[in-house]
């Protein structure tokens, strides 16, 4: 077979003996929201796969410039036509159970996130079929020429986890993780919070912190207090009005991290009101996207000009529905709707997120459209989203942000606005768009690419499938001590390397 080589090296030899901690310490993140599960191939929200990466590797892993470097795997080999991918792996690992990391090991990973059709399986639709050459190599066939296989499996949910235990606790996984990674699972309080102890097997650099605490804090004010007193010591989602009380604070620090993060309000299209695009695009004139990230945001977010930030590859500006109370008004009017109707926006009981909302109905109202909110917490907001349909409720308006967790445009897309995808919670529907994203996958030109993506950007955003709103600037703080932890523009945590200085 010809291949064109792709090996990528490991700048630090590591070593695989026991480690002795560094230090007996804990940190403590103060999140906005609780975890749902500990399964990372089911993960369905950036706040689950953080975690989980905390207890399981992934074959490969993100900088933080989302590019690929090695970490179970040392390297890959591609095929010149595209289709067929050698994977080798680190020797000697074991998982905490006791497992051998292995070849098997990852095909049964694999294999078994496809039959059971996790929520993430969608990243492996175009294998064919997995071949175990040697204990340490597995050779990936792929249906068709690809040009995101690493990348899909470089998504954070993508973490081995250890076959004996999926044969021992099944579905119950989801509890009970078993990885390679830095830390082990202590103690998980539902709806509280997440304990983790260090793994003193781990097979990488030292692990510097021994205990690792996650807790659902969903009001910024009580997670801003933990920070402060010092019951926390980082802080996840800082709203702009709170950042002067960490800039004053000697002891913390306000950091503003660049994401890939769009922000939108998904528009049932399977609606009778919301199906009309007319209705659709009036909503997008009605609101004023400037004033919006002053109020929600104080103006720490970029609009976002298209169905995809522009740090997404093959990103097409798109011509913006610039603030127009009057034209969305005259949409309404053309589309039967003259004197406004009523509809439901819902939203996740976070402080940012019911700034929005609330600014969102404001700017509805001025045209005729009655709203009401719906909060929950963020785990039940998007278990909800799965069951929007059309069966006589009000239109809903749905609260919804997304990253490419695997840095490209197909997955910064095909979830949310192929027929299929997993978060289309706009119920989106669009022949040309499922063939053209299928097309780029596939192509290995970079021109062609680019032009089917443009395409598809095109197409959705001027049917108006969603209101399109901003791109996160990510606002986070910690104390000043604590080192080595980093947010990724996709949003997740970066907690490789973290300690106390």
């Amino acid at each position: 077979m010809n291949t064109t080589k792709k090996t990528l090296v490991l700048a630090v030899a590591l070593g695989l003996s026991a480690n002795v901690f560094a230090a007996q310490d804990k940190v403590v993140v103060a999140s906005t929201s609780t975890v749902q599960t500990l399964n990372p191939h089911n993960a369905g929200v950036t706040l689950d796969m953080s975690v989980a990466n905390a207890i399981y590797d992934g074959l490969f892993k993100f900088d933080d410039n989302m590019q690929v470097q090695p970490n179970l795997a040392t390297g890959y080999e591609v095929s010149n036509n595209g289709q067929t991918y050698t994977i080798t792996l680190r020797e000697g690992i074991k998982f905490t159970d006791g497992t051998p990391f292995n070849a098997e090991a990852v095909k049964y990973n694999f294999q078994d996130e496809i039959d059971k059709k996790q929520r993430r399986a969608s990243l492996l639709s175009n294998v064919e079929s997995f071949n175990v050459v040697s204990e340490n190599v597995l050779e990936v066939q792929l249906k068709t020429p690809s040009n995101t296989f690493i990348n899909n499996i470089t998504h954070p949910s993508q973490g081995m986890i250890s076959p004996a235990a999926i044969e021992k606790y099944g579905e119950d996984i989801k509890a009970h993780p078993v990885g390679t990674g830095r830390y082990v699972l202590n103690k998980w309080i539902r709806g509280s919070k997440i304990t983790m102890d260090a793994n003193p097997n781990y097979w990488g650099e030292p692990v510097k912190v021994e205990h690792l605490e996650f807790r659902a804090v969903p009001e910024a004010g009580s997670r801003l207090a933990m920070l402060k007193s010092g019951q926390a010591q980082v802080m996840l989602q800082l709203p702009n009005t709170m950042k002067p009380a960490v800039t004053n604070d000697k002891k913390l620090d306000a950091v503003a991290s660049p994401s890939i993060i769009a922000r939108y309000y998904a528009l049932n299209t399977q609606n009778e009101i919301l199906a009309n695009a007319d209705v659709r695009k009036a909503l997008n004139y009605a609101i004023n996207k400037d004033a919006y990230k002053k109020v929600v945001y104080g103006g720490d977010a970029s609009t976002l000009n298209s169905i995809v930030p522009e740090k997404i590859e093959t990103f097409a500006a798109q011509t913006p529905y610039t603030y127009d109370a009057e034209k969305a008004k005259e949409l309404l009017a053309k589309a039967g709707y003259a004197d406004g109707f009523d509809a439901v926006i819902w939203a996740k009981n976070v402080t940012t997120s019911m700034r929005s909302a609330e600014f969102i109905q404001q700017q509805l109202k001025a045209i005729g459209v009655n709203t009401t909110i719906v909060p929950r917490d963020v785990a039940s907001h998007y278990s909800a989203g799965d069951g929007i349909n059309n069966d006589g409720t009000p239109p809903v308006i749905f609260d919804s942000g997304w990253s490419s967790s695997s840095g490209t445009v197909d997955w910064a897309i095909r979830p949310l606005f192929g027929s299929q995808g997993t978060s289309n919670y706009s119920y989106y529907k669009n022949a040309n768009v499922d063939q053209w994203l299928a097309d780029g996958q596939k192509t290995l030109d970079k021109a062609e690419k680019a032009k089917i993506y443009q395409n598809v950007q095109s197409t959705v955003w001027n049917d108006a499938a969603g209101i399109w709103t901003t791109v996160d600037t990510q606002l986070w703080a910690k104390s000043k001590s604590v080192k080595g932890i980093n947010m990724l523009p996709d949003g997740s945590l970066a907690i490789t390397d973290v300690h106390y200085e």
